[in-house]
């Protein structure tokens, strides 16, 4: 299995300034989750890489859908740990 990586508040932050985030009306911890999630459009998956883990690509992915909810990843985990409890059953 390939680790996930992690990125902190500051590395994030150096993302979206790369690619002209106003933190005014974005959240910073949103935007570095983001970046955590959609590595999965990088290397980790042969299928799914059309990033190959270019940075500024990820995070306009993740910009893109906080551009849609605001608390977009935070809905994204709640509703994943939903799924995993269901299927659990």
């Amino acid at each position: 299995m390939v680790s996930q990586r992690t990125f902190t508040a500051e590395e994030a932050r150096k993302v979206g300034d790369q690619i002209g985030i106003t933190w005014a009306e974005v959240d910073l911890e949103q935007f570095r989750m983001g970046l955590e999630v959609e590595l999965e459009h990088g290397v980790r998956n042969v299928v799914t890489n059309v990033t190959n883990d270019d940075l500024v690509l990820t995070g306009k992915i993740a910009l893109a859908h906080l551009m849609e909810l605001p608390d977009y990843y935070t809905r994204l985990l709640r509703m994943e740990e939903e799924a995993r409890v269901m299927l659990a059953r």
